[in-house]
């Protein structure tokens, strides 16, 4: 039974739940209120923050409220490039040397960060059953530590300028496969006069435009396919990006952006954004933070966007996928764990820290329960009123199996290049996905 069920329950109903052998994670399931503690301790001294653009903007809004409230306590934040961040964070883990208190990181690190993450699974547990069960899972180590605290939600979805598809007769039932999704860019592009395409995506590789870095489209196409790892099984012992499936997932993939008729393919970001500035595109897939880049990049086009599901590799396939969210921990070496836990909780850890943290993100999905329900039933104004959140969630519920395995993404890098000649025609899909594999059984050691 943890410290917080002993320090505050009657030494009569601490015995006679422990003769039980309940836990705080059994209570309500017996009907017994849980209790809630009395918040962090000993929240004073220095506490540095390292992150980047998005997940460190809630952190950012909140220092000068803690500081008022908590005497003593002095909060340092420092913004870093997606890329930068990560690499900072790891060199700090593995010297030793300048480490932070807290971190923002992708999930898809926890595999290379967790030894070095301190385990937060007992000062989480009385809220654990608050937060999306997904985003929990994610959090964890390979040894089932939680390396992090979940700040957000990712299920994908595809959105579309509902003025430009209207205008040339499109609807989101002419989307419902890829194949028909290639037909709809066809004749768009025709009808515009050859100025509108469906899609843009940016290199390298095929990086998701706008703020989409370092984003890759074709890990939706192996979603699509029933790879929720992508590149490894879920034993995390196996590469198998060049099954059948997998390859079957890409062939679609490069048909779909190697048409000139349909995608801008290899564009800078400058030039997909200004692309998309101007009307010169009419789709971009989705994922639950993509809100924040149309607001930032795209504002004078609210009202003019809509989500639906993405398309299938075929009709009546699997319209969901999932991408990558963002944690929140503590590094076992921070120099002021109680400090840090107690920004943690103030910025992230209850409901009303996660509606913060939607509303400061400009539209990010959270992962608490109650904030997310309330969300499905918020209309969004860019999105022409659109209940997008009841949309997320119901694709969220379609997968509800992702992982992330060590080595993920050292793995990403190496598919990343892999498949530039596969888009370029310049390798089969067949070979392409082979050579890539065959560099990660090498270079990760999985079978």
């Amino acid at each position: 039974m943890s410290y917080f069920l002993q320090k505050h329950l009657s030494r009569r109903q601490f015995l006679y739940l422990s003769a039980l052998g309940v836990s705080a994670a059994t209570l309500s399931r017996l009907g017994i209120a849980r209790m809630q503690d009395s918040g962090p301790q000993n929240v004073t001294g220095p506490v540095s923050i390292w992150g980047y653009t998005g997940t460190i903007d809630s952190y950012n809004a909140a220092k000068d409220a803690l500081i008022a409230k908590y005497p003593g306590l002095e909060i340092a934040t420092q913004q870093f490039s997606y890329l930068e961040a990560h690499a900072n964070i790891l060199n700090a883990l593995v010297s030793g040397i300048g480490v932070p208190d807290v971190v923002n990181f992708d999930v898809n690190y926890v595999g290379d960060f967790a030894a070095g993450m301190f385990d937060l699974t007992e000062r989480f547990a009385p809220y654990a059953d608050d937060f999306m069960s997904i985003a929990v899972q994610l959090a964890k180590g390979p040894d089932g530590k939680l390396c992090g605290l979940p700040q957000d939600n990712q299920p994908m979805g595809m959105a579309y300028r509902v003025d430009i598809l209207e205008q040339y007769g499109i609807t989101e039932d002419d989307l419902a496969t890829w194949d028909g999704f290639i037909e709809a860019g066809k004749k768009l592009w025709k009808d515009s006069g050859e100025t509108i395409k469906m899609i843009s995506i940016d290199a390298p590789g095929s990086q998701m435009a706008v703020l989409g870095a370092p984003h890759q489209v074709h890990e939706v196409f192996l979603h699509l396919a029933g790879y929720h790892g992508v590149f490894f099984n879920k034993e995390d012992d196996k590469v198998i990006i060049d099954e059948p499936d997998a390859i079957a997932g890409i062939e679609v993939f490069r048909k779909v952006f190697s048409d000139p008729e349909v995608a801008y393919s290899f564009q800078t970001t400058d030039s997909s954004v200004a692309a998309y500035q101007s009307g010169l595109v009419a789709t971009n897939i989705c994922p639950a933070w993509w809100p924040l880049g149309l607001k930032s990049q795209l504002a004078d086009q609210s009202g003019n966007w809509r989500i639906m599901r993405l398309p299938a590799l075929q009709e009546g396939g699997l319209r969901a996928a999932f991408q990558i969210p963002t944690v929140t921990g503590i590094p076992a070496a921070a120099p002021n764990i109680d400090g840090a836990w107690g920004v943690l909780y103030e910025v992230q850890l209850t409901e009303e820290a996660q509606m913060k943290f939607y509303e400061v993100t400009g539209g990010i999905l959270p992962t608490h329960k109650k904030v997310v329900a309330q969300l499905e039933e918020t209309p969004v104004d860019y999105f022409g009123g659109q209940f997008i959140y009841k949309l997320f969630g119901e694709i969220l519920a379609d997968l509800p199996d992702v992982w992330f395995g060590r080595g993920w993404v050292e793995a990403r890098a190496i598919l990343t290049s892999g498949i530039e000649p596969i888009l370029r025609g310049e390798v089969s899909v067949e070979d392409g996905l082979k050579n890539s594999a065959d560099e990660m059984r090498t270079k990760l050691g999985k079978g």
